[in-house]
């Protein structure tokens, strides 16, 4: 999916861009109502998309033919096809939006867009390129070579397509990114369940990053202060910090496990149980001209006890969250939400603990086998008759 930030009268807000892998088609979303504009017809396979940085076009590869198809932003239209050659996979933007690179993985080859005249300036042979990353000056580019026996990332210069190095690898590569200032590249491989760092400065990797079962494509926030990566066997999107070369957190986004559907089930029911049981309890004691105050009271006590429980376990919650986001840096947001909550449980439990400990002190008041006959005018407990 690719977004830009239109400025035209008909969108007030950003439109986002989804490749329809099923469907042979660019889905045009409108991010304000999350709501789709229109489907633009392409080629079969939609496999690359990215858009230039003036926001005015979209590129998107079809992996099932030879095309890459451009899309004016203005009319949500096909407006150019691109005979790139059989099977193209990923693409890749320059920061000025000059050239777009095409990953020919059918051709064994990545050939460059000019993008003012959506004509191929030049191709260089690579063996079965499935993506391309591209350094934020533009200069250099790195394809994930996938052909068995000359795995590894090429070195492309972006202007002239002469290839400047070859780092070979064990396993295939998936999937790439040059980090936002520009040292490293950040990358994936089939059966291994880390992110790689490469040092471009020695062409060495220096670390990996273990993260969880096939992860895919990396990424980075804007600021380069946050790594993300999809692990597509746990269904999660882990987080991880590209200083410390560590797992921060992930974020699952699969179905929920049935456990954590079963937990929830036990705390709705139990609580559902324990509400009523105090007022009965209430009105058992106290006599028919009270019944209704006795009620009243329950509910003020339990809105004073609400009160007073949102204000003290709200203030550890609040506080609780600020330190856990000042002390990941913003790294793990999620986690940090979830340990606050955490602490909040943690901080009730003493208290449940109490009023169970004081329950046992209550004395033991059998429930009334009668009902309450009061005649108009008279409220008194000698009108209390057997049923």
């Amino acid at each position: 999916m690719r977004s830009f930030d239109s400025r035209d009268n008909s969108v007030t807000a950003p439109k986002a861009y989804v490749g329809l892998f099923g469907d042979n088609s660019v889905a045009v979303l409108d991010t304000a109502c999350n709501h789709v504009l229109k489907t633009i017809p392409i080629p079969a396979g939609p496999h690359g998309l990215v858009v230039t940085p003036d926001g005015k076009r979209v590129y998107a590869s079809s992996d099932g033919d030879a095309v890459v198809s451009v899309v004016s932003t203005a009319t949500d239209e096909v407006v150019a096809s691109i005979d790139v050659g059989s099977m193209p996979h990923g693409l890749a933007i320059t920061p000025d939006g000059s050239r777009v690179l095409v990953a020919g993985f059918g051709s064994n080859t990545v050939a460059a867009i000019d993008t003012r005249t959506n004509t191929i300036v030049w191709r260089t042979a690579v063996a079965k390129p499935h993506n391309l990353s591209i350094t934020p000056d533009g200069r250099t580019a790195y394809a994930a070579s996938q052909r068995e026996g000359h795995l590894g990332l090429v070195i492309i210069d972006v202007a002239s397509g002469t290839q400047r190095g070859l780092i070979p690898l064990n396993h295939a590569p998936r999937a790439l990114t040059v980090s936002p200032d520009g040292e490293e590249v950040y990358f994936t491989e089939a059966d291994v369940d880390a992110v790689l760092v490469l040092d471009r400065a020695t062409n060495e990797i220096v670390t990996r990053i273990p993260v969880g079962s096939s992860p895919h494509y990396p990424l980075f926030t804007p600021d380069g202060k946050v790594g993300m990566v999809v692990a597509q066997r746990p269904g999660e999107l882990d987080l991880f910090d590209p200083y410390r070369y560590k797992k921060t957190g992930d974020v699952k986004f699969g179905a929920m496990p049935h456990w954590i559907a079963a937990y929830l089930f036990v705390f709705g029911f139990g609580l559902g149980l324990v509400m009523q049981v105090l007022t009965v309890a209430v009105q058992n004691v106290v006599g028919s001209a009270d019944l209704g105050a006795a009620t009243s009271g329950v509910s003020f006590f339990r809105s004073v006890g609400s009160v007073i429980g949102v204000t003290v376990f709200g203030a550890i919650y609040a506080n609780s969250l600020v330190a856990n986001l000042s002390g990941s840096a913003g790294a793990a947001p999620v986690q940090a939400y979830a340990e606050a909550l955490h602490n909040v449980f943690v901080g009730v439990l003493p208290v449940a603990v109490l009023a169970f400990v004081l329950s046992w002190f209550l004395e033991e008041v059998p429930l009334r086998s009668t009902r309450v006959e009061i005649d108009p005018g008279d409220t008194g407990d000698e009108h209390l008759r057997a049923a």
